[in-house]
């Protein structure tokens, strides 16, 4: 029998819906998830599988993106962490439009936020959307706590050659709390960065 053919993802279509949806709502924005990490990572190898692009989007912009949304095709559906989906399956357009702002999953709109901040004040885009920096995603990725985010952390954390360590601890200090801390310097040291603290155990 035939090998059956992996899937793939054009981030395309879907990076544009969207951003095309951002500009009519004026909404500020950036891009996360794995798309986002594809544009760090330089080796192809690296770029794992998704099905959908991911913006991050501030809380008061979410009724203007669904009022611009209920214009088009798209079946939108709530998302549970906050915000909304929106998918044209004809045109193969999935995209996410994520507040993060559910309490009950821990309300991350402010790290959001300045991940949006952080991604409009440097030059770096794809399609024209500005991209959230590899320290935020690596904050994001921790904040979400599943085995796939954590792998997905430690592989930012061993292929981003210049990011930022430092930075990356203020962010989960001021955003996510010291209690996520280790599970940072847990990453730092699987992906065997230089700038891992050693694990201290007793007797140490």
């Amino acid at each position: 029998e035939k090998p059956r053919p992996l899937p793939t993802f054009d981030p395309v279509p879907s990076a544009r819906f969207g951003s095309e949806i951002l500009v009519r709502s004026r909404s500020r924005r950036a891009l996360i998830g794995r798309v986002a990490m594809w544009y760090w990572l330089d080796d192809e190898a690296d770029h794992e599988y998704t099905k959908d692009v991911e913006f991050a989007v501030p809380q008061v912009s979410i009724l203007s993106i669904l009022e611009v949304l209920h214009q088009t095709d798209a079946e939108v559906t709530q998302l549970t962490i906050g915000g909304v989906n929106a998918r044209i399956s004809k045109q193969g357009v999935r995209t996410d439009f994520i507040d993060r702002s559910n309490e009950e999953w821990g309300n991350l709109q402010p790290l959001y936020l300045d991940a949006i901040r952080a991604a409009e004040a440097q030059d770096d885009q794809f399609e024209g959307i500005p991209v959230a920096p590899p320290e935020h995603l690596v904050a994001m990725k921790l904040a979400a706590g599943t085995d796939k985010d954590e792998r997905d952390a430690i592989r930012l954390i061993a292929k981003v050659k210049d990011l930022d360590v430092e930075a990356t601890r203020d962010l989960v200090r001021k955003f996510l709390g010291p209690g996520l801390l280790g599970r940072l310097a847990e990453c730092l040291r699987r992906a065997g960065h230089p700038q891992a603290r050693r694990a201290y155990s007793l007797g140490s």
